[in-house]
């Protein structure tokens, strides 16, 4: 069986080339975009960090609807 490029005439294997590398300079923009994506939301990740080990702890939290709404305990005991 033969290989039915091999008759065709060389700008058939032009067009083919340039058909391919039309293609991978499509991809390469995508690529690029996908990067600088990758950089920004890992810019955004290392900001958030500094941010929250800035932040002063919390040292209670409290949720007084649930206080409130527990067995056993009355008004005057809730701490407000």
């Amino acid at each position: 069986m033969r290989n039915p490029t091999s008759t065709r005439n060389p700008s058939f294997r032009k067009e083919w080339l340039r058909r391919l590398d039309r293609a991978a300079a499509d991809l390469n923009v995508v690529l690029v975009v996908f990067a600088i994506g990758l950089a920004v939301l890992d810019v955004t990740f290392l900001l958030s960090e500094q941010v929250i080990d800035r932040l002063p702890q919390v040292v209670r939290v409290v949720d007084v609807e649930r206080l409130a709404a527990s067995p056993g305990r009355s008004d005057s005991t809730i701490p407000r």
